[in-house]
């Protein structure tokens, strides 16, 4: 059988389509797990005793799969929405919105922010064992740009299960709303002839199963049932009604409100792009309650006009800075000058200031890990290490002025050590080859120890993408026991994912500069990490 091609159009797992019953499901859950305690993956007793669970709670008709295919596919739709996520153990993890939802605190207002934050890609539908995979350039909230979509003059405030099927489901960014809306309006306009038309163009393009001869028809019924499901999801959250066998609608009433209440969310929750550094901390962020979510960097920032391009262009210009929130009103306002006039520049630097913000600037994040220009990476990664709490040194000098040989960053542990780093922009693998490890031992680390009086204790990696070689850290302090022989130094390689992902976990735990830094240099033990699975 031909392996099937990547998904261009909208998915949602639905067991269960009405999110009313996503409490239930996941109340079956624990009880089938034993309290969650109960290994989950590639365990298929488990996957059949879930299914056992749902069918006693009546939640599903009374068949169990040979493999427990019934139980996983429960799950799924409760991974999909952030309850759950499974741990490096295999282990089902609650999240804090599930937390509440087994509490029965405000769980309407839980599962309707579960609903509005849904997105694609997310921590499931990235996972290895979903297929197929969406196309890579997929960056949308589905419910939110179906509301977008529906709150609109031009469309009458109604767009109908048809239209979504065939042009909605096709949008793969949040900022395709005027083209799905134009694509909408010429359909209504359209003859028969040419409604027709524009079906099997749909189908034809968009269909990522195995072509039919039933063309349009066949489309519509593998993807009506999807667009379905995201009208009662749309309904669920209050903000449009959903009148069966017709439309998703608003009264035009509520255009006001409802605009509003979309750029409220967009201020509180934009898109999380926690996937790019691990799957399990996009899961523990989206899967936050409506009570503890972590403010974004730039949802005080409210332009009077043009504000979309106004907010892309401080989103830009503060894209080398991974905590918006260490810095001054001045250091930003500074900052804003490269493209605003001073006067913007304060101002949208004191709406960032008062503006209780605490997590991770995510654009940052993107550009970090999307980096070519080597020298930049090594100054972000040093942007990284001062968030996490450091005093940093970029570029320093040696010692000794005649010696040429200079490391990238340099960072005071304390009053009497330091720790020195290199950052290394390798795309694919980064060798850690004998060769540098004999630089590092029998150079790096004589030439800066004494560095402001200060003795090296520890020494590091940085690596854009994954190494090799980690054996060669012990090598490094053998090397360095040679030179050095009162001195007990060890290393430490980090991936850049992982620096980022330590940063953003200690923000969302409130864990303070202090702890952070005590944490990061407990690391140094001759070891590499790809994740914080071996910090924490």
């Amino acid at each position: 059988m031909p392996e099937k091609k990547e998904r261009k159009v909208w998915f949602i797992t639905r067991p269960e389509r009405d999110p009313k019953f996503h409490v239930e499901a996941l109340e079956a859950l624990k009880e089938a797990t034993k309290n969650f305690e109960v290994v989950w993956s590639r365990n298929r007793e488990a996957h059949k005793d879930y299914e056992r669970t749902l069918i006693s709670h009546e939640l599903k008709r009374d068949s169990i799969s040979a493999d427990g295919s019934g139980g996983r596919t429960w799950a799924a739709m409760l991974r999909t929405f952030g309850y759950v996520y499974i741990d490096e153990t295999g282990h089902l993890v609650l999240t804090k919105v599930g937390k509440k939802l087994l509490d029965n605190i405000k769980r309407r207002d839980n599962i309707s922010k579960q609903i509005l934050t849904l997105q694609i890609p997310n921590a499931y539908f990235l996972e290895s064992g979903f297929r197929p995979k969406f196309e890579t350039d997929f960056q949308i909230r589905p419910a939110r740009f179906l509301i977008r979509l529906v709150n609109q003059q031009s469309l009458e405030y109604y767009v109908t299960k048809e239209e979504i099927t065939f042009f909605a489901l096709t949008a793969k960014r949040d900022n395709e709303l005027n083209r799905v809306t134009e694509d909408i309006l010429k359909f209504r306009n359209g003859t028969q002839e040419e409604k027709e038309e524009m079906r099997k163009s749909v189908a034809s393009d968009y269909e990522h199963r195995e072509r039919s001869d039933k063309g349009a028809r066949d489309y519509a019924t593998a993807h009506g049932d999807v667009a379905h499901t995201y009208m009662l999801l749309c309904e669920y959250t209050g903000l449009v009604d959903y009148v069966r066998g017709d439309a998703l609608r608003i009264p035009s009433e509520r255009h006001k409100e409802i605009t509003n209440k979309l750029l409220e969310l967009e201020s509180r929750y934009p898109f999380n792009k926690r996937y790019l550094i691990s799957l399990q901390r996009f899961s523990e962020n989206y899967g936050l309650d409506v009570d503890s979510y972590k403010a974004s960097a730039l949802g005080s920032v409210k332009p009077a006009t043009n504000r979309s391009k106004t907010t892309k262009k401080i989103k830009h210009l503060l894209s080398s800075y991974p905590l918006v929130q260490s810095l001054s009103v001045e250091e930003l306002t500074s900052i804003l000058e490269e493209e605003f006039s001073p006067r913007e520049a304060k101002t949208y630097a004191t709406d960032l200031k008062q503006y209780k913000f605490a997590s991770l600037n995510e654009d940052f994040m993107e550009s970090y890990l999307l980096e070519e220009n080597d020298r930049t990476f090594e100054d972000k990664t040093a942007s990284i290490l001062k968030a996490i709490g450091f005093d940093v040194d970029l570029r320093p000098k040696p010692i000794n002025e005649d010696i040429r040989t200079e490391i990238e960053i340099l960072l005071h542990v304390d009053e009497e050590t330091i720790c020195i780093m290199d950052a290394k922009n390798y795309k694919k693998k980064f060798p850690l080859s004998a060769h540098l490890a004999s630089h590092m031992g029998s150079e790096y680390i004589p030439n800066y120890n004494g560095y402001e009086g200060k003795k090296v204790k520890y020494f590091g990696y940085v690596t854009a993408s994954g190494w090799s070689g980690e054996r060669n850290l012990e090598k490094i302090t053998q090397k360095a026991k040679l030179v050095l022989p009162d001195q007990e130094i060890k290393g430490a390689m980090f991936s850049a994912k992982a620096i980022l992902e330590f940063l953003d976990y200690c923000i969302d735990h409130n864990i303070d500069e202090q702890q952070r830094k005590e944490m990061f240099i407990s690391c140094f033990v001759n070891k590499g990490y790809d994740s914080i699975s071996g910090i924490f």
